[in-house]
């Protein structure tokens, strides 16, 4: 404490030996340092608060994509519990699912391959080829929305199509339609 009031007796009196001129001199540097100190301070807390409000935003953003993310996980884990279920239920008779599709749709399905069962992964896949003429499209999309909405998990592998040379409208198509069950 004393030390300060040295200092400060030291300043007046230095202040007191300058000429009224050198004393506005003297005022405006010792104003422009003050300035220049809270110019400073004042840059140094904006760019504080700046990068501040960018971590916010970069966590906010990140918080809203983990949302995001959780909101799709819960959807898989529904589907696939909802998967697991249908897989679970009662194995489906393929081929007489099939022709009965085909009756529904009003296509005549004659030509049925039985394919080779496969298994993966703890799944038994069975499967059929089915060879159909002269459908128009309206029809073919019919048998196939019926084919995959049937019961138990039914999927259409492959769907392969010619056109007709004597009916552009028409189309041949061979289908390989598998269905699932748990293996055991």
């Amino acid at each position: 404490m004393e030390f300060l009031r040295k200092l400060q007796a030291q300043a007046e009196a230095f202040v007191a030996r300058l000429a009224p001129r050198e004393r506005v001199m003297v005022a405006s540097a010792v104003a422009a340092v003050v300035a220049f100190a809270v110019l400073t301070t004042w840059a140094g807390v904006a760019s504080a608060i700046g990068a501040r409000e960018q971590r916010i935003d970069a966590k906010t953003q990140m918080l809203s994509q983990i949302g995001k993310l959780t909101q799709g996980y819960r959807q898989v884990q529904a589907e696939r519990s909802a998967l697991e279920a249908r897989l679970k239920g009662p194995p489906v008779p393929l081929m007489s699912f099939v022709s009965q599709a085909g009756a529904q749709a009003g296509i005549e399905v004659n030509d049925l391959r039985p394919g080779t069962p496969g298994v993966a992964e703890g799944v038994t896949e069975e499967s059929v080829e089915v060879s159909l003429a002269r459908l128009d499209l309206p029809r073919l999309a019919r048998l196939l929305d019926a084919l995959e909405r049937g019961p138990g998990v039914v999927k259409v592998r492959r769907l392969r199509m010619t056109t007709r040379s004597d009916d552009p409208a028409l189309v041949d198509a061979t289908l390989l339609v598998a269905t699932y069950r748990p293996k055991g």
